[in-house]
């Protein structure tokens, strides 16, 4: 008898460019016993959109799926109807899930046949990559964010209820998930409790600019001149913060089609350029975290894909999350809090549910994950200033990050259930704890930085109160390193938004352990991660 077993289970993530607005490009033939709408988008619709303008919204129903966007085209994707409004100008649709993509004004939107509990024949574009096809690294057990129901008792007056409630009410949905000590192979899940990413190449010669602005989401571009650069190699979109880094998967003159959808608008005339290894990414903090999608697939152990359930949670963000490493180990890093506004699923209806609990949405064709082939970082491989005097014996360190995210339910009727609304972000909070054996002895006299002298020292230097720098670096080999800067320019200062960190307690106490070892508890208010490695798109 097949059962399910966790090493059959495949992890992947994607980035969204609007919040809940997962990527999964798709066509779907429209043949169908209730394909009735075929009209056209009123208006642009963004990535995070939820309500769409529609030409017509004829015959249209509740539970309907629509396909936006024409067939054939990278961005195309499809989503449920549970709410429409054809009194107001422009019509309007309203979709179970937010829109992944950039969509421009009067593109396709077609009705796509649903009966017996499937969907009608589904393709992936030729010119299209599956984008849920990111792992973060080596990770052992996820805790999964499968909704949890509030239902709640109510206990009425009345004979016969005996001290017993009366009857049960349903409340709010809850999605959290957790997944704990992964080993970091590249910096992919390192922006999404921090920030944003922008990536820079090395160039390789050919260069252009584009003819046409572009919008997060795209993933088709135009060029002025594509004449050096070709199907299969490397652009860089950008400069600056602004930078992204994308494959050519497909093109046709100056018309390119990326491996990946863009996550910055970039204006016309921003330059392009090809780019090689090595890639810089440099990962900065953002007011609004980056939103992320993560999708479960689990296969029975007699491996029939007709068995797989596949779940999808959408509308995420990164809480909290720790980055840490200890001697003789590698470099991990643990999403420990990830709430989601809801979820997508291929599990049918049975004959007696009597609520609409069916949530599959077409979009969950199979996506072959890419396993990074990349060594860890060692922990022998690490190196760590603090105020820019190296510790060559520290045992093990925690950076915690806490986004103090909260979950609302605002008052809404578009026909959705009782999942969050969206997702806010509280006030950041960073704290690094680490064991630090002390150097070999000194005299008392002796005026070198240590770290009791930097704690009765509170961070208050003859610049002011400033506190002191962290640099922590690993580096894997040639043009392959990962470092954290704290604070963020490098460079500690005094007064609002300029100070760096500050050491809280570094007890020495007296114990069985020989060398002495000191247990300290760091303060600090910012930082910046840069990445040199070999990966030149990340999500």
């Amino acid at each position: 008898m097949a059962v399910y077993r966790n090493d059959q289970v495949d992890f992947s993530f994607a980035a969204e460019i609007g919040a809940g607005g997962y990527l999964a490009p798709m066509e779907a033939d429209d043949e169908g016993t209730e394909a009735d709408l075929d009209t056209t988008t009123d208006g642009i619709a963004l990535p995070g959109d939820r309500v769409i303008g529609a030409t017509a919204t004829t015959n249209i129903a509740v539970g309907n799926y629509v396909m936006i966007g024409t067939n054939g085209t990278n961005s195309c994707e499809i989503r449920k109807v549970v709410a429409f409004n054809d009194s107001t100008t422009p019509k309007t649709l309203t979709l179970n899930a937010p829109l992944g993509y950039y969509h421009e004004d009067n593109e396709e939107l077609q009705e796509i046949g649903y009966s017996a509990g499937s969907i009608a024949t589904l393709t992936l574009d030729a010119n299209t990559m599956d984008h849920m096809r990111f792992t973060p690294g080596v990770w052992e057990s996820i805790e999964v964010p499968d909704p949890t129901m509030e239902i709640e008792g109510r206990y009425f007056l009345g004979i016969g209820a005996k001290r017993n409630f009366y009857t049960a009410y349903k409340g709010q949905q809850s999605f959290s998930g957790t997944l704990s000590n992964f080993e970091l192979l590249n910096g992919y899940p390192l922006r999404f409790p921090i920030g944003t990413v922008a990536t820079t190449g090395t160039a390789s010669g050919g260069s252009s600019t584009l003819s046409a602005a572009t919008f997060a989401g795209q993933y088709e571009i135009d060029v002025a001149s594509a004449s050096t650069m070709a199907v299969g190699e490397y652009i860089q979109i950008g400069t600056g913060t602004l930078a992204e880094v994308r494959k050519i998967n497909a093109a046709s003159s100056t018309n390119f089609f990326l491996d990946y959808p863009l996550l910055f608008d970039h204006d016309n005339g921003v330059a392009v350029a090809e780019v090689i290894a090595p890639y810089i990414h440099t990962i900065t903090e953002a007011v609004e975290l980056p939103g992320i999608t993560w999708q479960v697939k689990n296969r029975d152990s007699s491996e029939t894909a007709t068995n797989d359930w596949i779940r999808r949670y959408f509308g995420g963000k990164i809480g909290q999350a720790t980055i840490t490493a200890e001697e003789g180990g590698t470099l991990r890093m643990s999403w420990e809090s990830a709430p989601f506004m809801d979820m997508n699923h291929n599990q049918y209806d049975d004959t007696v549910q009597t609520a609409p609990v069916n949530k599959f949405d077409a979009s969950n064709l199979g996506v072959t994950v890419e396993y990074p082939t990349s060594e860890p970082y060692y922990f022998s491989q690490g190196e760590i200033k603090l105020f820019d005097v190296t510790f060559a014996r520290i045992t093990n360190f925690t950076i915690n990050i806490n986004n103090n995210l909260e979950p609302r339910y605002f008052i809404r009727n578009d026909g959705s259930e009782r999942t969050p609304s969206a997702i806010y972000e509280g006030r950041r909070e960073y704290s690094m704890t680490a064991t630090v054996v002390l150097p070999d002895s000194i005299s008392s006299t002796d005026t070198t930085r240590t770290l009791f002298k930097e704690l009765l020292a509170e961070g208050d230097y003859t610049a002011g109160f400033t506190g002191f720098d962290i640099d922590l670096e690993f580096t894997r080999g040639t043009d392959d390193t990962l470092t954290i800067t704290i604070p963020d320019d490098g460079t500690s200062g005094t007064g609002g938004n300029n100070q760096g960190a500050f050491l809280r307690s570094a007890n020495t106490s007296v114990s069985t352990e020989n060398p002495v070892s000191t247990e300290v508890d760091i303060l600090f208010r910012n930082l910046k991660i840069v990445v040199k490695d070999s990966e030149p798109v990340y999500p």
